[in-house]
């Protein structure tokens, strides 16, 4: 008896192995084997963020209110599967970047225009009132990673030149040393300032993202930039801190 309950126990797993190894090679000829190859994808989405300084100068005492500006992002991107799940990404964008603010400042080197043509560079201190509105071509490269169907990582950098800035605005109830600390005190009902022809033409940072499948082509996305050059020249007047691009663009992109 008990011989022969071996003997069926033997028959038993031999079957089952069978019937598995015959099941993983069905499933095997059914998983299509990975092509390498290119995709392309429209890009489209809005920017949300500031040009700011990475931490605030002690100039700007107090931020009032702060808002985007309108900034569309639209563009193509070239992506090349290495393997199933890592590849490249390549891509053209035409990005708008903008904010506005108003806040108070104190002891503020700056360099404003009155009412009456006169100018003056010094310290100022009172109410500013702030205005961006850029323009770049970026080129995006990244490096790309796809888990599963859903979804896909993106990181790198990008660089970008820039085809049309705005920086500008008011300041306003308050006065300005004119010269610098110890200069003459100015009283300033209102006045403007207008830095956008000393914007830098060139622009280089670095980003990150991911891509979520919603419909047979159609993905949503969000990607992070971060500047790494100051949007001013070293020697620049106007401002005595840094200013970086640090956007969220929030969107979509078709598979074509």
């Amino acid at each position: 008896m008990n011989i022969k309950f071996k003997g069926l126990l033997a028959v038993m797993l031999f079957t089952a192995g069978q019937l598995f190894a015959q099941e993983n090679n069905s499933n095997n000829k059914n998983t299509p084997t990975f092509t390498p190859g290119l995709e392309h994808r429209i890009l489209a989405g809005f920017n949300f963020g500031a040009t700011a300084p990475v931490g605030l100068p002690n100039t700007i005492r107090r931020i009032n209110s702060f808002w985007p500006e309108f900034s569309p992002s639209l563009g193509y991107e070239l992506s090349y599967r290495i393997t199933s799940k890592w590849g490249a990404s390549l891509a053209v964008k035409l990005d708008y970047k903008g904010m506005g603010t108003k806040d108070e400042v104190q002891y503020f080197p700056t360099i404003i225009t009155t009412e009456d043509g006169g100018s003056f560079s010094g310290n100022f201190s009172g109410k500013n009132k702030t205005i961006v509105r850029n323009a770049y071509v970026a080129f995006p490269l990244n490096a790309t990673f796809t888990p599963n169907a859903k979804w896909r990582f993106s990181l790198g950098g990008y660089a970008a030149w820039l085809f049309s800035s705005n920086f500008y605005g008011t300041v306003s109830d308050g006065y300005i040393r004119n010269g610098g600390p110890t200069g003459e005190k100015v009283i300033i009902d209102k006045a403007t300032f207008d830095f956008g022809i000393d914007v830098r033409k060139f622009d280089i940072g670095l980003q990150g993202g991911a891509m979520r499948k919603v419909g047979r082509k159609l993905e949503v996305m969000g990607n992070l930039s971060w500047g790494l050059k100051p949007i001013f020249p070293d020697d620049f007047k106007g401002l005595d801190f840094p200013l970086y691009n640090i956007y969220l663009t929030l969107g979509v992109a078709y598979k074509i």
